[in-house]
């Protein structure tokens, strides 16, 4: 036989088994061809084989894997870094608002004290509540019996213009007044700020205002009630608060 087509030892022992499993009668080259084609059927089937153990082996990782509470070792890791970063993040950020929360808390109470230090002190805008009171009540209280007292109050407490304005505007009030003989008392126990500065301050102040007459006496003889609320505007002149404007409202 030619060197080339000597059997090699595991040719060899392939042909055994060959020759064990199956005897054959052929010889020379067909026998030869029998042999190769023997042996790509055990090498196929070999391969098959492998081929089948290895799918094996893969679906039982896969169902080792799909065990619950089963994580593998590096996602487990990875997981564990991004929980990490992820709470450092957020305490970072709950710092960051909390520190923008105090700091425009503090921005507001001190604009607020720069405000009352820059405006008017408490004390000044409790004064000027205070009189827009007095000065409601004394224009509200009158006695048809002598007007001439309540002018007098008027250019008391106001301004040269208003006192001037407010008796002339009320000429054809007290005429009409005269025949009821209507007298008035009144008192004010409320005052809200409305604004102010150094030489202005607008007040609404609440009027409780009685008015009695002959006329109604016999019917009503605790007299007759009025409630109004009015807008007094004082006016700072030479140190002293002056009425400049009133309005009923």
């Amino acid at each position: 036989m030619p060197k080339s087509q000597r059997p090699s030892a595991v040719e060899a022992n392939d042909v055994a088994e060959v020759v064990q499993a199956d005897a054959s009668p052929l010889d020379g080259d067909e026998f030869l061809a029998a042999n190769r084609a023997s042996r790509e059927r055990l090498r196929a089937e070999a391969e098959q084989k492998a081929d089948r153990k290895g799918e094996r082996k893969a679906d039982r990782g896969s169902a080792h894997d799909r065990v619950p509470g089963k994580v593998a070792t590096g996602s487990s890791r990875s997981t564990s870094r991004t929980v990490r970063t992820a709470l450092i993040g957020l305490s970072v950020l709950v710092l960051i608002l909390a520190a923008s929360t105090a700091y425009f808390a503090y921005g507001m109470v001190q604009a607020d004290r720069r405000a009352e230090a820059s405006g008017p002190s408490g004390a000044d805008r409790q004064k000027a509540m205070d009189l827009a009171r007095t000065y409601a009540s004394s224009l509200a209280t009158y006695d048809p019996a002598d007007y001439g007292d309540l002018d007098r109050r008027i250019r008391e407490i106001s301004t040269p213009d208003f006192a001037k304005t407010y008796i002339t505007s009320s000429q054809d009030a007290r005429r009409g007044n005269a025949d009821a003989r209507g007298t008035s008392r009144a008192e004010s126990k409320d005052a809200g700020l409305q604004s102010m500065t150094d030489g202005k301050a607008v007040v609404l102040v609440t009027l409780d205002q009685t008015v009695t007459s002959p006329e109604v006496n016999s019917q009503v003889p605790d007299g007759i009630p009025y409630q109004s609320r009015v807008k007094v505007t004082l006016e700072k002149r030479d140190g002293r608060w002056l009425l400049s404007d009133f309005d009923t409202v």
